[in-house]
């Protein structure tokens, strides 16, 4: 049962990625909501892992914790990539 719920986070960590670049490129989503959901991917699937494989909830809080970490350090980061890219792929008049 552990080894179907991993499989069910993995397939839709990798598929929702696609979808949700696809959305922001057509204008739905914003440069900070794409970031978000970006940066806030990893948190997500290590607390989920955490809680199939059985973390007592200290260590799934401490691990997701961790885990949000890089995702704020790089937040700034990545939103200036994203809002150059708006830029570049923006037509020129």
């Amino acid at each position: 049962m552990q080894a179907v719920l991993i499989a069910i986070v993995v397939v839709a960590a990798v598929i929702s990625r696609p979808i949700e670049v696809s959305l922001w490129r057509a204008g739905r989503l914003s440069n900070r909501t794409i970031a978000l959901l970006l940066l806030g991917r990893f948190p997500l699937v290590v607390g989920l892992f955490a809680l199939i494989l059985g973390a007592s909830p200290p260590i799934v809080i401490g691990l997701t914790v961790l885990a949000l970490l890089p995702g704020a350090l790089f937040y700034r980061v990545a939103l200036n990539l994203l809002r150059d890219q708006a830029l570049e792929a923006r037509p020129r008049t």
